[in-house]
C-alpha cells in the first residue's frame, strides 16, 4: 500500500505540469496581477536594479581599415532580478521556469553606443527570455555587432589593434539601472573566432564606468596581425621593384629602352602607393613605415629617371672630356684595366692631372657608381626599416 501510494503520487506529480499551469501563470502575472512591462520592476522604486552582462563572440568578420569598423557575431548573457515576475511553484505543478518573448516583459535599454551603424534596440522578438520562479530573469540577444574601431597602421604590417565594445542602459540614470560584469576575465570566445585567417586574439578585458550619470560596461578585445599575406603580396614585390629600379644603370645609356624602362619602375611604385594608400585609413597621426619606405622608393626612382635623362643627353655628344676626381679616376682605372674593350684613348695632363675619355666612358662611369651607391642605399633602407619596425612594434605594443 505504502509503495502503491508513493508511485500514485510520483505520476500525479509529473502529470501536474501541463500547458493548464503555464496559461493560468501567465494569466495570473499578466492580467490578475496586471503586470507592466513599461514598471520598473521593483517594488521600492528608489532602489537599483542590477544587471549583470557578458560578452561572447562566435565570429570575427572583418575588421575594415579604411572605415575603421569592426564586424563581429556574438550574443550578450543578460540577467536580473523582476519582483513582479515571481510564483510560488506549487501552486502552479512545481513549474520552476517560463519562457516568454523579449517584448512582453521589462528589460534594460542596453545598446551598443560605439555602434557604426546606429543605435538600435538588442534582440528581436524570436529571442525568448527565461524567467525563473524567484524572478531571475535572463535574457541572451543575438547580434551582429559593428562597432567603430580607431585604427593604428604606424607598425603595418606588424601592428596590434585594440577594439572596445561599449555598452550602456541609454536612458536609465545610474541609480536606476547599474550595469554589472558577469565575467571579470573579458570576453568569452568561441573556437570559430580563435581560427580567424587574418588576425590572432591576443587578450580580452572588460571593465565597468560611469558616464553622467550612466552605467556602461566596455569590453575591449586586442588583435594581432598575420603579416604573411601582407608581406607576400606588397612588401616582396616593393623588395624586388627596388632591385629592378637598380639595375636601370645595367642598360646602356644610348638604347631607347632606358628611359621607358626608368618610367615604367616609377609608374609601379606610384601604384603600390595607391593600392596601399586604399586599404589604409586617411590620417595624418599615424603613418605606416610602409607608406615611408614607399615614398623613399618612389624619391630614389625620381632621381634615377632624371640621372637617367641626362646620361643618355651625355652619351649623345661627341669628343672627350676630362675628370679630376679622385674617386672617377680610381674607377676608370680600374675599368680600363679589366675591361675586354680597350679601344678607348685614354690620356694623363700631368700638369692638370686630369683623365681625358670619351663621353660614352663617362657616362659608363656613372653609371657604375650610381649603381653601387643606391645598391647600398637600397640594402641600408630596407635592412634599417625592416628591424627598426619590428623591434619598435614588439617595444611599444608589449608595454615596456
Amino acid at each position: 500500500m505504502i509503495v502503491f501510494i508513493i508511485w500514485f503520487s510520483t505520476v500525479s506529480f509529473s502529470l501536474c505540469q501541463n500547458s493548464s499551469d503555464f496559461k493560468a501563470l501567465k494569466k495570473e502575472l499578466f492580467f490578475t496581477k496586471e503586470y507592466d512591462k513599461d514598471s520598473k520592476p521593483v517594488q521600492d522604486y528608489e532602489s537599483t536594479i542590477y544587471v549583470n552582462v557578458e560578452l561572447t563572440l562566435n565570429s570575427l568578420i572583418t575588421l575594415d581599415e579604411v572605415q575603421q569598423r569592426l564586424t563581429t557575431i556574438g550574443y550578450l548573457n543578460i540577467s536580473w532580478h523582476d519582483e513582479f515576475l515571481t510564483w510560488n511553484r506549487q501552486q502552479y505543478g512545481d513549474l520552476d521556469y517560463i519562457y516568454l518573448p523579449q517584448s512582453e516583459i521589462w528589460k534594460p535599454d542596453i545598446t551598443l553606443q560605439d555602434s557604426y551603424t546606429g543605435m538600435k534596440e538588442l534582440g528581436s522578438d524570436l529571442i525568448l527570455a527565461t524567467i525563473k520562479h524567484d524572478g531571475r530573469v535572463n535574457w541572451t540577444p543575438f547580434q551582429v555587432f559593428n562597432s567603430y574601431c580607431p585604427v593604428s597602421m604606424t607598425f603595418f604590417p606588424f601592428d596590434r589593434q585594440t577594439c572596445e565594445f561599449v555598452f550602456g542602459a541609454w536612458s536609465m540614470r545610474l541609480k536606476d539601472v547599474s550595469l554589472l560584469i558577469k565575467n571579470v576575465s573579458g570576453i568569452a570566445l568561441e573556437r570559430s573566432i580563435k581560427e580567424n585567417t587574418i588576425w590572432t586574439v591576443i587578450s580580452t578585458s572588460a571593465c565597468t564606468a560611469q558616464y553622467h550619470e550612466e552605467s556602461l560596461v566596455i569590453f575591449s578585445i586586442t588583435l594581432q596581425r598575420k603579416p604573411l599575406y601582407v608581406m607576400l603580396n606588397m612588401v616582396l614585390p616593393l623588395v624586388l621593384l627596388s632591385i629592378l629600379n637598380l639595375f636601370t644603370f645595367a642598360i646602356p645609356a644610348d638604347s631607347g629602352e632606358r628611359m621607358g624602362y626608368t618610367v615604367t619602375v616609377w609608374l609601379s611604385f606610384g601604384v603600390f602607393l595607391t593600392i596601399i594608400g586604399q586599404s589604409l585609413p586617411e590620417s595624418s597621426e599615424s603613418i605606416s613605415f610602409m607608406d615611408i619606405f614607399i615614398v623613399m622608393q618612389l624619391f630614389q626612382s625620381t632621381l634615377v629617371v632624371l640621372l637617367s635623362a641626362i646620361l643618355s643627353r651625355f652619351c649623345a655628344r661627341n669628343g672627350q672630356t676630362f675628370i679630376s676626381s679622385c674617386l672617377l679616376k680610381r674607377i676608370v682605372t680600374y675599368k680600363r684595366g679589366t675591361s675586354v674593350n680597350t679601344s678607348s684613348e685614354i690620356q694623363k695632363d700631368e700638369k692638370e692631372t686630369h683623365i681625358y675619355i670619351t663621353w660614352k666612358e663617362y657616362v659608363s662611369t656613372i653609371d657604375f657608381c650610381s649603381f653601387w651607391c643606391l645598391l647600398s642605399i637600397c640594402i641600408l633602407s630596407i635592412t634599417a626599416l625592416s628591424f627598426y619596425t619590428v623591434y619598435k612594434a614588439e617595444y611599444t605594443l608589449s608595454g615596456k
